[in-house]
C-alpha cells in the first residue's frame, strides 16, 4: 500500500474516532409510563353538589372531580386522635344522616363502576398520620367478598371497620366500637351482614352438643345461634338471606343491651345504628 494511502486511512480513522468521542451519549428515558386513566363520571350522573363537601377543617388538597367525592370533608379532617379517655374532646365528624348519605352514594357509585379517584395519595397518608375522624363505624363479616371500603367506595380515614365472621360479638369487638364512638366521635354505626354467610349457616345448622371444630369456633357459633331461634335448623331461606338480616338486626340490639357507652350515645342522639345486608352477586346494600 502506498504511503499516501496509509496516511489518508489513518486521518480518516482519527476523524471518525473524534466524531464518536464528541457525540452525546445515548440518553435513556427514566419517565415511567402513566397508569391507565381512571374512569371518570359523566356530569349527567353527578349526585351531590361540590358545596356539600365543604368542611370546617381547612386542608390544602388537589381538586377532586366534583361528582366523585361525596364526603371530602371527612378525608380532609386534620384532627388529633385521642387514645385515652377524657384527654381531649372527640374530633368533629358529620352527623349520622350525612354519613349515611355518603354510604348510599358510595354504594351507588360502586354499582355503576364510577369510582372516586381522591383520598388515597401519599399526601392523604401524611395528613391522616396526624389523626383520624371516620364518619362511619362498620361492623361487618370477615368474608373476603365483603370489603366495606370498596362496597361504599370510601377513601383512607373515612371508615372505622371491625370485621369478624357473622358479625359475632366479643369484648374486643365491642371495645373497638366503643373506642370509635367515645374517642373519635363517630355518629353512625352500620352492622352489615351478607347473603350466603358461612358463619350464619354454621350457627343455623349447628346441633346441640356437637362441636363445630374447635373451642373458638364453638364460641363464635354460640354467639350467633341464639339470634336465629325463629328459624328451624332443618330448613333455611334462600342463601340464608332472612337469617342474615335477623342476625344483623339482632347484633345491633345486642350492642345496645351490652354497652353503656353505645346505649348512652344513642339516647343522647349522638349515635345512630343501622343494620344492613350486602348482596354478593349484585353488589347492592339493603338497609333495614
Amino acid at each position: 500500500m502506498a504511503i499516501s494511502q496509509i496516511k489518508f486511512s489513518r486521518s480518516l480513522s482519527l476523524l471518525v474516532f473524534a466524531a464518536a468521542c464528541s457525540s452525546k451519549p445515548i440518553e435513556r428515558s427514566t419517565e415511567v409510563s402513566p397508569p391507565l386513566a381512571a374512569h371518570t363520571i359523566p356530569a349527567a350522573v353527578t349526585e351531590t353538589p361540590a358545596t356539600e363537601h365543604k368542611t370546617e377543617h381547612a386542608v390544602e388538597h388537589k381538586a377532586a372531580p366534583q361528582d366523585a367525592h361525596d364526603n371530602h370533608h371527612a378525608t380532609a379532617a386534620a384532627t388529633k386522635d385521642s387514645h385515652a379517655a377524657n384527654h381531649h374532646p372527640a374530633p368533629k365528624t358529620p352527623d349520622a344522616q350525612t354519613a349515611w348519605t355518603y354510604l348510599k352514594n358510595g354504594n351507588n357509585r360502586y354499582l355503576k363502576k364510577h369510582y372516586r379517584k381522591d383520598g388515597k395519595t401519599s399526601e392523604d397518608r401524611k395528613r391522616l398520620a396526624k389523626g383520624q375522624a371516620p364518619h362511619t363505624i362498620v361492623l361487618s363479616c370477615s368474608d373476603s367478598r365483603v370489603p366495606p371500603e370498596h362496597i361504599f367506595d370510601q377513601a383512607l380515614g373515612e371508615l372505622f371497620v371491625i370485621r369478624v365472621a357473622g358479625e359475632a360479638l366479643d369484648s374486643s369487638v365491642v371495645a373497638s366500637i366503643e373506642y370509635a364512638v367515645a374517642h373519635l366521635g363517630t355518629q353512625l354505626l352500620v352492622v352489615m351482614g351478607h347473603e350466603s354467610c358461612g358463619a350464619v349457616k354454621a350457627a343455623a345448622t349447628a346441633q346441640a352438643g356437637v362441636s363445630t371444630g374447635s373451642a373458638d369456633l364453638d364460641k363464635l357459633v354460640a354467639d350467633i345461634k341464639p339470634r336465629l331461634t325463629r328459624f328451624p335448623s332443618s330448613s333455611s331461606t334462600k342463601n340464608y338471606i332472612e337469617e342474615s338480616k335477623v342476625n344483623a338486626s339482632s347484633v345491633a340490639q345486642d350492642l345496645l343491651n351490652r354497652s353503656a357507652i353505645i346505649r348512652d350515645k344513642v339516647k343522647a342522639g349522638q349515635l345512630t345504628i343501622k343494620p344492613a345486608l350486602y348482596y354478593l352477586e349484585t353488589g347492592a346494600v339493603e338497609w333495614m
